[in-house]
């Protein structure tokens, strides 16, 4: 049995995404009242045939805008499986009309909180299947660089250090036409639900460069017989830093691949990524003797080194 929990802010001036997510849900599935309540609201349960737990905890805030306030709910999810914030995409030149999910952490500082690959991918993978399934055409599923959107309300970036269970962001973006759109809330209610329906993980690769939407790991994360799992993606503006040359450097890539479930079956690289971060890179490949491929060899994931 595993346990997962939603965070969904259900003030619609704050988040037009999980209100309308949460409504959704609750014509799919029966949620049952828990004696646990937050912001004046029961937590919801619902468990499927497998005796998974699904917990759905409504909040009157973003959990990332106020973290502090929701530290001791997380405190009480230490042990779960998986923690997603369902919400909105926004930001400065942020693509429309997306579905988007991402693992939690900080990049720059290398504060890795820990990563569940398979149940990231579960989720992906759904939102690709359901986008199909219901002809959401003009929208696409995308992974994005790892980040925690709390750092905007100045949250204590030492928070993550304290985030136990893995945290991953599901979001609509980035109008408010896309928020409301009813396919794409439809789409995020049902993948949430088909978190544990694949049990076997996929290989996991740490995709280090590129930018923030990079499709080249989007489209291997989906790729349609031959799969990379998802799990912390290292852009090039936030590695190419000083934390990231060097002995310094090492460490704090072994931290990212300590956070991460299972380790990982090897790195891709992006050719753009600067020389010193390269050199991390491959002598840490070397070191854990880890195959280390180049960005364009996994737009055809079936043929490498993962596969074969």
């Amino acid at each position: 049995m595993n346990t997962v929990a939603y965070f969904l802010c259900m003030d619609s001036s704050r988040d037009e995404v999980a209100p309308l997510v949460f409504q959704k849900t609750e014509s799919l599935i029966e949620l049952t009242p828990l004696d646990w309540v937050v912001d004046d609201y029961p937590v919801l349960e619902y468990k499927d045939s497998d005796n998974n737990r699904y917990l759905y905890i409504r909040t009157n805030v973003v959990l990332c805008q106020d973290q502090q306030k929701y530290q001791p709910v997380l405190d009480k999810l230490k042990d779960c499986a998986l923690i997603g914030m369902v919400n909105w995409h926004g930001g400065q030149n942020a693509p429309d009309q997306i579905l988007a999910i991402h693992t939690v952490g900080d990049v720059t500082s290398a504060h890795y909180p820990p990563s569940k690959p398979l149940y990231a991918t579960n989720i992906a993978r759904s939102l690709e299947a359901h986008r199909k399934e219901l002809n959401l055409e003009d929208f696409k599923v995308t992974t994005e660089a790892t980040h925690w959107s709390g750092i905007v309300y100045d949250g204590d970036i030492d928070w993550l250090n304290d985030l136990h269970a893995p945290l991953v962001d599901i979001e609509i973006g980035s109008t408010s036409d896309s928020y409301n759109n009813v396919i794409a809330i439809e789409i995020i209610a049902k993948s949430l639900l088909e978190v544990f329906d694949r049990t076997e993980a996929y290989p996991t690769v740490l995709y280090v460069g590129g930018i923030h939407f990079e499709d080249t790991i989007t489209a291997a994360v989906l790729h349609p017989t031959h799969p990379v799992g998802l799990t912390h993606i290292l852009p090039s503006r936030w590695i190419d830093h000083e934390n990231y040359v060097g002995t310094v450097g090492r460490e704090n890539i072994l931290r990212c691949i300590h956070s991460i479930d299972g380790g990982i079956d090897g790195f891709v690289i992006h050719e753009k990524l600067k020389k010193p971060a390269k050199d991390v890179i491959r002598g840490l490949a070397e070191e854990l003797d880890l195959p280390l491929i180049k960005r364009k060899a996994l737009k055809t994931p079936e043929n490498t080194v993962f596969y074969l």
